[in-house]
């Protein structure tokens, strides 16, 4: 057999497969919906609108259909397009959900630049990392060509930006370092440990970040997941700081976000739905 008819024939097959697939499990449609209330309902978490009664396979994107989960009973969120969700033990094993508390604690930040010997050790730093760059702070150079790193101090900052690359050249004071491995213009990374102070940190798992607001889920009470706005401050090497929004102790989400997220969403959409269908027949 030619080895085009051979292609043909598994195209045809491959689309029969997903066909019967398709077939076997139609999308429930919304008179399907109404009828379908009292039964479990699965979705897929990326295409939201592909909802069945039983499980199986988004037939769009492959993925396995995830349980609908019950949203909080009388319950109004203060998050716009989100609902509070209700989901117990075992429906937060079934989903991956992980939880740790709010605490606080030191902000913790490392500064990354490249430099170079030029007498003594220069290191570029950006202009929007200034701020954190004080004389007489703690610095980490690393030899790339020996593989080894020495502690300094900065030792001055230049009064003037490089236009090009939008830098400040830094200096720093190295201390017991052989002057005889260094050699001009050789290239060294440099990284500034900062204590930025104390501040409520969450980790960054937590936050889902819209591109307009800030999103993390609380667990309150009777396993019921709050979703609420918060307002975040600097991103550091243990976590997000959070200037609003949490208290320390509250028990937040870090792991299982993305279905509560997806789920929430979808609920609060029905909810509008299904008031304005209300608001239509009264009216």
């Amino acid at each position: 057999m030619k080895t085009k008819n051979i292609i043909q024939i598994l195209i045809i097959a491959v689309l029969a497969c997903s066909t019967a697939i398709f077939i076997r499990q139609p999308p429930i449609t919304k008179e399907t919906k109404v009828s379908s209330k009292h039964h479990d309902l699965y979705y897929c978490p990326m295409h939201p609108q592909i909802i069945y009664d039983h499980p199986g396979r988004c037939p769009i994107c492959g993925m396995d259909l995830v349980k609908r989960i019950k949203a909080a009973p009388q319950q109004e969120s203060a998050v716009a397009g989100y609902t509070p969700i209700a989901l117990s033990a075992q429906g937060q094993q079934l989903a991956g959900v992980k939880t740790d508390i709010v605490r606080r604690g030191e902000l913790v930040k490392t500064l990354s630049a490249t430099g170079q010997y030029e007498g003594q050790v220069y290191a570029r730093v950006f202009e929007n990392d200034l701020e954190f760059i004080k004389v007489g702070q703690k610095a980490v150079v690393d030899l790339l060509a020996y593989h080894q790193h020495y502690e300094g101090q900065v030792g001055g900052i230049d009064s003037s930006i490089d236009e090009t690359t939008r830098t400040v050249r830094v200096r720093i004071n190295l201390h017991q370092i052989n002057r005889q491995q260094l050699k001009d213009n050789m290239f060294v990374n440099v990284t500034f440990p900062l204590n930025l102070g104390q501040a409520l940190i969450v980790p960054r798992e937590a936050v889902m970040d819209t591109g307009v607001r800030k999103i993390v889920f609380v667990q309150n009470e009777g396993n019921n997941f709050e979703p609420r706005e918060i307002q975040t401050g600097m991103e550091t090497d243990n976590g997000i700081e959070v200037k609003a929004g949490l208290k320390e102790g509250e028990r937040i989400v870090v792991g299982g976000n993305f279905l509560l997220d997806s789920e929430s969403r979808v609920q609060s959409g029905q909810q509008e739905e299904a008031a304005t269908m209300e608001a239509k027949s009264h009216g």
